[in-house]
């Protein structure tokens, strides 16, 4: 059975999240804020609409769906102001896992094949506003995008009948009874838009009522036998325990591999976290459980969970919002006890930190400006100075690729790169975004 999607809608106008596409008036002033409180209600995804209406108001729109995307660990669909290529683009590069093409608009229909082509079919949605639209476009869709957000309820039969794709439905207010009967469709994959958002406390109480309601006698079994929707690979007795039968955790961020603290699991703890997604602990000093961002907000979301050889010990993959430790530091481990002596010889550089090295010391001088500092000297001279080195260093790497020495290409790489990094401090650009980009393509 087609597992029916609950997904949150954000419209974002002016900054701001508002109440609908008609409605402008404001439903909270911080809409990164609302995205983290609708993926802590646990909505399956979250569709954010840009209603901007100018290109300085679409280009705050895509800053801000690029936090949201940062900020919530569950998928983020972007939608509105799509007028040609470059605007899928933007927002599939911000994060947004899939984009939304309105058929309203005769351009995005036509501009359809095109995006499907340049970045496949399941990075693609499109909203059909009625049946006839639908009826239009039922012929091709399957090829061309990964579903359908349907906005005129009184084509739900007919969408059920000829979308070759899944149909995603954004119902007004309906009641229970309705909308009960609308996920019901075999080929319904699931709700969005205002009646998640105001429901959005009850999402556990409207999926499980779903689930009773619909599933077949087989579905049923399964599910008595395992309530839990990830199914681990190892039980609980599987592992093995210390003296106080729990079981210590390494907690480690997916996203830099820094290890971030320790914490120990028993039984409970073990079967909430796999259940719920979010690392869950048992706390020896107060002798209860504890979810990590109850208090603070700081919630470690699971991406993966792993035993050593021993079956002794876990070893978790989260993605960290905000600090992991108590005291505000980044990760619990900031005290250092030793380090090699002076007189050993460096430590060997970690190519993968070597950028990081390198750019801390380009943004000290820019903090800390160094008298005789050649980067002084850039940043002094401004941004015009620094596009003209830029462009020399690019140009010494087309000549140095045509000589035999490939020692030549690499040292223009490197005063490339040097350059380039100057830009990134003076545009406070870091790393960290440069590498998140690079990931979402």
């Amino acid at each position: 059975m087609l597992k029916k999607k609950m997904i949150s809608c954000i419209y974002l106008y002016q900054k701001r999240a508002v109440a609908g596409i008609q409605d402008r008036s404001e439903l909270s002033p911080d809409p990164v804020a609302l995205a983290e409180s609708y993926a802590e209600w646990k909505c399956d995804e979250i569709l954010v609409y840009d209603l901007s209406e100018d290109d300085a108001s679409h280009e705050e729109a895509i800053d801000l769906i690029r936090e949201i995307c940062s900020a919530v660990p569950i998928p983020v669909i972007g939608a509105g102001r799509i007028r040609r290529m470059e605007d899928v683009k933007k927002l599939l590069y911000a994060g947004c896992r899939q984009a939304v093409l309105d058929y309203d608009r005769p351009d995005n229909v036509e501009l359809t094949k095109e995006v499907s082509l340049k970045f496949g079919p399941n990075r693609l949605l499109a909203r059909i506003g009625n049946e006839r639209a639908l009826e239009e476009a039922a012929v091709w869709l399957k090829d061309r995008v990964s579903g359908v957000l349907l906005t005129d309820i009184s084509a739900m039969k007919t969408a059920v009948r000829i979308s070759p794709v899944p149909v995603i439905v954004v119902p007004p207010d309906i009641s229970l009874d309705k909308l009960m009967e609308i996920l019901k469709l075999e080929n319904v994959g699931g709700i969005a838009g205002k009646l998640v958002n105001d429901n959005i406390h009850e999402l556990e109480a409207i999926r499980k009522l779903s689930a009773d309601g619909f599933a077949s006698e087989e579905e049923e079994a399964s599910a008595r036998e395992d309530e839990c929707p990830v199914q681990a690979a190892f039980t609980w007795q599987e592992l093995k325990k210390n003296s106080d039968g729990m079981v210590p955790v390494i907690v480690q961020d997916c996203r830099t591999d820094a290890v971030l603290m320790q914490a120990y699991m028993d039984e409970e703890a073990y079967e909430a976290t796999i259940r719920t997604g979010k690392m869950t602990y048992f706390s020896r000093s107060r002798g209860q459980l504890w979810v990590k961002g109850e208090t603070s907000g700081h919630f470690q979301y699971v991406k993966s969970l792993y035993t050593d050889c021993d079956y002794d010990t876990i070893l978790a993959k989260v993605v960290q919002i905000g600090p992991a430790c108590h005291t505000g530091s980044y990760s619990c481990f900031f005290n250092e006890i030793l380090s090699a002596p002076e007189g050993d010889g460096e430590l060997p550089h970690n190519p993968a930190k070597v950028f990081e090295e390198v750019f801390g010391v380009i943004q000290d001088r820019k903090e800390h400006p160094k008298e005789g500092s050649y980067t002084n000297y850039l940043f002094d001279k401004g941004i015009d100075k620094i596009l003209k080195k830029l462009g020399e260093e690019a140009t010494e790497i087309v000549i140095a690729a045509k000589n035999p020495n490939p020692n030549e290409i690499k040292y223009e790489i490197c005063d490339f790169l040097y350059h380039m990094m100057v830009l990134m401090a003076e545009k406070d650009i870091t790393w960290e975004e440069i590498m998140e980009e690079l990931a979402k393509r």
